[in-house]
């Protein structure tokens, strides 16, 4: 068809590199940029689509198409296939119920956190050396009445800083949500299945990073003595954390 419109493929050009080159306006370009070193080699060359534009050879092909038998050929084809009746999908989605995709979703989830160290193994080293660091700069501050300032200060360094590294589980979420838009538009499940699966798989990590980090920072500053103070300063850790983890997961699927 190329040959009968008036560009036939020169010898030895690979076929598939004509063709392209037909209807590529990038080469376009790059004859222009080359026009002046390449202007004897244009002069002398056989080949038509060096004369003239792309758009110009696109124009002069689909014209010769439109009037030539293989439009009609591919018009009488697609009538062909038109008139075959055919059933109709019914996609219902997955067949599974709410609480299995649940708990499929729940079981893969947190082998996928128990496996990828940067998503919470990394954060719990971290969180175990910063808060450390924060037990020595306030070692036994006591509970004195000139040691309000200092306390405030370390329960505020602590809770900002846990808070502020649950950025970190940011990459590993956003590779997860690619999966779930994918299978999302497949209908396997919705959002509420996920939404309730990464919340429970997480769970388990985030306890643990607040037991061991406030217990930590807990002990070494000395806060008030009491197993009730003690369960209320992680718990409210442990809120604070899942805030900002639910923040970071709507961030994220945006």
């Amino acid at each position: 068809f190329f040959a009968e419109v008036g560009f036939p493929c020169p010898p030895l050009r690979n076929p598939s590199d004509h063709f392209l080159r037909c209807v590529n306006s990038d080469f376009d370009k790059v004859k222009a940029t080359l026009k002046g070193s390449m202007k004897a080699r244009i002069e002398r060359s056989d080949d038509p689509l060096d004369k003239i534009t792309t758009s110009e050879a696109i124009r002069k092909l689909v014209s010769a198409y439109n009037r030539s038998q293989y439009y009609y050929a591919a018009r009488e084809k697609v009538n062909d296939i038109a008139r075959i009746k055919g059933t109709v999908m019914d996609s219902r989605g997955s067949q599974a119920s709410f609480l299995m995709q649940a708990c499929t979703l729940t079981r893969r989830s947190f082998i996928n956190m128990s496996r990828d160290f940067g998503y919470y193994w990394l954060r719990l080293l971290i969180y175990l050396l910063v808060t450390v660091c924060i037990g020595t700069i306030y070692l036994d501050v006591g509970t004195k009445y000139t040691s309000i300032l200092a306390r405030a200060a370390c329960a505020a360094f602590v809770f900002g800083f846990v808070t502020f590294m649950s950025i970190g589980g940011f990459p590993s979420f956003v590779e997860e949500m690619k999966v779930f838009q994918r299978e999302r538009l497949n209908g396997h499940y919705g959002v509420a299945a996920f939404v309730i699966a990464n919340t429970i798989s997480a769970l388990p990590f985030l306890v643990l990073i607040c037991f061991m980090s406030g217990t930590v920072c807990y002990f070494m500053v000395r806060l008030h003595p009491g197993f009730t103070h003690y369960i209320f300063f992680v718990l409210n850790l442990y809120a604070s954390v899942t805030v900002v983890e639910s923040l970071m997961m709507a961030i994220a699927s945006v």
